[in-house]
C-alpha cells in the first residue's frame, strides 16, 4: 500500500536512506527528513519545489482553492501567483494579528480590488482565533465542493491552519510546521468526514526577511530632512534628496539615519504622493510626498497606498 509522509507528502520508502521519503519503519507517520525537521529544525538546502507543476496540477483538478498570503506579503508578485490559479478560489489574508487595530477588512478588500484587480472573495484569518474565524466546510458547501486545496505563500500559516482544523475535528494527525521554506514537497491528502482536503507545497519568493511575526505591528513615522539615507534592518538603504514624511510598516528591527548619500544607493525610483514602496517579506514604506528616491535594491514595486481607499 502506498503511504505518504504527513510532513512533506512524499511517498514513504525504507530502501534509500539518502532519498526523499525514507523511513526505517513504514508504519511511521513521518519520513526521516520531516521527523528531523519537526523535532530538530533540520532541513536539506537543495530541496526545491517547481511552482508551475503545483499550479498545473491544481488547475487540472476539481476543487475549491483557499490561497493564503499574510498581510505583509500582499504584493504584485504573490498576487500574480494567485491569479494563475484557474479553479474557483478564495484569497485568505492570514496573520491578521499583525494589522493595526484601526485597519478595517472592508478597506483592505476594496484596496485589493482597485489596485490589484482581485475580484474573488477575500477572507481574513487570525492566528489567535484561526479556525473559529473561517469554517471551510460551510464555505465549500456554499460553492458546492467536497474537495479543496490549501495553497499559499511559504510561512503564510498553511500548516498551522490545517493542524487547527484537524484538532478541531478530533483527528490525531499533524502537518509539520516550520519557518523554513518548502517544508511540504508534494500534495498531502486529508479526509475529514465526507470532505477531502489537500495540503500543497508553499510558494517561495525572494523575501528580504526571515523572521515570522504574529503580533500587531506598530508603524514607525519619520520626518525626513534632505540629504538623508535611511537604513532599515541593516539591509535596505534609501536616499532622500528632499525632505519628506514616511511611515514604515513591517518587520523592522532598527532604522538608522545617515546624513549623506550612500554609495550603494544606485537605483532610482519615482514615488508619487501617498504611494507605498514594497519591501518583500518585510512590509512597505508609505511615502507621503512625491519623491525621486535612490535605493540599493532592484525592481521594487510602487503602489497606491491603502489609505486612499
Amino acid at each position: 500500500m502506498i503511504k505518504k509522509c504527513m510532513g512533506c507528502g512524499v511517498i514513504m520508502q525504507d530502501q534509500d536512506k539518502e532519498g526523499l521519503g525514507y523511513t526505517p519503519n513504514l508504519k511511521n507517520e513521518y519520513c526521516m527528513r520531516c521527523f528531523r525537521l519537526k523535532n530538530y529544525g533540520e532541513k536539506k538546502l537543495n530541496e526545491e519545489v517547481i511552482e508551475s507543476k503545483i499550479i498545473n496540477k491544481v488547475n487540472k483538478s476539481k476543487g475549491l482553492v483557499f490561497f493564503l498570503i499574510d498581510y505583509l506579503n500582499l504584493n504584485k508578485y504573490t498576487l500574480d501567483i494567485f491569479k494563475k490559479i484557474k479553479r474557483t478560489k478564495i484569497l485568505v489574508i492570514s496573520k491578521c494579528d499583525t494589522l493595526r487595530k484601526d485597519m478595517k477588512f472592508k478597506k483592505i478588500s476594496n484596496w485589493l480590488n482597485k489596485v490589484y484587480d482581485i475580484n474573488e472573495e477575500v477572507l481574513y484569518l487570525s492566528n489567535k482565533f484561526n479556525n473559529l474565524s473561517i469554517n471551510i466546510f460551510n464555505i465549500m458547501n456554499k460553492y458546492n465542493y467536497k474537495t479543496c486545496f490549501i495553497m499559499g505563500i511559504t510561512n503564510a500559516g498553511k500548516s498551522t491552519f490545517i493542524n487547527n482544523l484537524l484538532k478541531k475535528n478530533n483527528i490525531k494527525k499533524e502537518i509539520v510546521v516550520s519557518n523554513k521554506p518548502n517544508t511540504t514537497l508534494d500534495f498531502i491528502k486529508l479526509n475529514i468526514d465526507n470532505y477531502i482536503i489537500y495540503d500543497t507545497p508553499g510558494f517561495n519568493y525572494n523575501s528580504l526577511n526571515d523572521k515570522i511575526i504574529n503580533k500587531e505591528i506598530k508603524p514607525i513615522s519619520l520626518q525626513i530632512k534632505g540629504n538623508v539615507t535611511i537604513i532599515i534592518n541593516d539591509i535596505i538603504k534609501i536616499y532622500f534628496k528632499e525632505e519628506n514624511n514616511i511611515i514604515i510598516y513591517g518587520v523592522i528591527n532598527k532604522v538608522l539615519k545617515k546624513y549623506e548619500k550612500d554609495k550603494e544607493c544606485l537605483n532610482k525610483i519615482n514615488v508619487l504622493d501617498n504611494e507605498d514602496l514594497v519591501l518583500p517579506g518585510i512590509g512597505f514604506i508609505n511615502i507621503k510626498k512625491e519623491a525621486l528616491i535612490e535605493i540599493n535594491q532592484n525592481d521594487l514595486e510602487v503602489r497606491a497606498s491603502i489609505s486612499r481607499y
